[in-house]
């Protein structure tokens, strides 16, 4: 008896999940998004673009976000926010779990990257370091740096990802970690600020 209702939760988790994806890239498409083929984003997926925004998807995403999917996750949902003339670019191959892409200029992940759960992608301050200026709203604004993950890295979970950084090639960013420089190719990196652990043999 057991094992028939676990079988009946599953196919209802996988129906529900299908269902997901096809409403998730219908919203995108709505949005003006331009996805590749396979693009699958199972659970609630915030979306938030402003219209001069633009975010292209490669081929073959995976994006879980909440409902317990990844058990690293629990039911903490991602999200895409893009400002005025913002420029958010996924390359093919790519997975996540409930990241947060938060770009005010640009975004850029490259192909086969693994981002881990509960990550957050940001190039921006959003607000001022200069506190006198953060106590007005309307001059409150932090500075934007574009964002770039290379080819092949892997991001830990819970890693936040700072403005004008760039994660070289095949470089690898250990959980928790907070990456507030640039990272170079086929290193290991981490923690807080993250810095370089040790190289990778080719």
């Amino acid at each position: 008896m057991t094992k028939f209702i676990r079988s009946i939760v599953r196919f209802v988790k996988r129906g529900r999940n299908r269902l997901s994806s096809y409403y998730n890239l219908l919203r995108l498409k709505l949005y003006g998004v331009e996805c590749g083929k396979h693009c699958v984003v199972h659970g609630k997926l915030y979306v938030h673009l402003f219209p001069s925004a633009k975010v292209k998807i490669g081929d073959n995403l995976y994006f879980s976000s909440g409902w317990g999917i990844n058990a690293l996750c629990a039911n903490k949902r991602g999200m895409i926010y893009a400002t005025h003339d913002a420029c958010v670019t996924i390359g093919n191959n790519v997975g996540m779990s409930s990241t947060v892409l938060w770009s005010h200029i640009k975004i850029t992940i490259g192909n086969h990257v693994k981002i881990g759960g509960n990550c957050i992608i940001i190039d921006t301050d959003a607000h001022n370091m200069n506190y006198l200026l953060r106590r007005s709203p309307s001059t409150d604004g932090g500075i934007s740096e574009p964002v770039t993950i290379e080819d092949d890295v892997f991001i830990g979970a819970n890693c936040i990802i700072l403005k004008g950084v760039t994660i070289g090639a095949r470089s690898i960013i250990a959980a928790g970690s907070v990456v507030t420089k640039s990272i170079p190719a086929d290193c290991v990196a981490g923690g807080n600020p993250a810095k370089v652990i040790r190289q990778l043999s080719k």
